[in-house]
């Protein structure tokens, strides 16, 4: 199995090529847009955020409850776990179908 890292730098670099931009603009949208996304995502006046893109997917943050009765599984300690907020990513339909097919079929 292959493994393949993409960076913000090559987001910017697709970007570049596909709207035929200069490198530093294509990077300062992309940078922009992490920014924005980041900041909508640590919204603290909501205790849950959805941010839905259109043929993409929906990002959400949403509240886990607390966990009196964790375990520490290197120690075997009993650890109270505080709420807190999680990320979940959700797969628009297209990406959704791409992700359903055998991998073997993906080329």
């Amino acid at each position: 199995m292959t493994e393949i890292t993409y960076t913000k730098k090559d987001v910017a670099v697709k970007l570049q090529n596909r709207l035929d931009l200069n490198l530093y603009v294509a990077e300062e949208m992309v940078d922009g847009l992490f920014s924005v996304l980041r900041e909508l995502l640590m919204e603290e006046t909501a205790e849950k955020v959805r941010i839905e893109i259109r043929n993409f997917g929906v990002f959400e943050v949403k509240p886990t409850q607390a966990k009196p009765m964790a375990r520490n599984p290197r120690t075997n300690e009993v650890v109270h776990v505080p709420p807190r907020r999680k990320t979940h990513f959700k797969p628009g339909k297209i990406l959704k179908e791409y992700l359903k097919t055998p991998l073997d079929s993906h080329g």
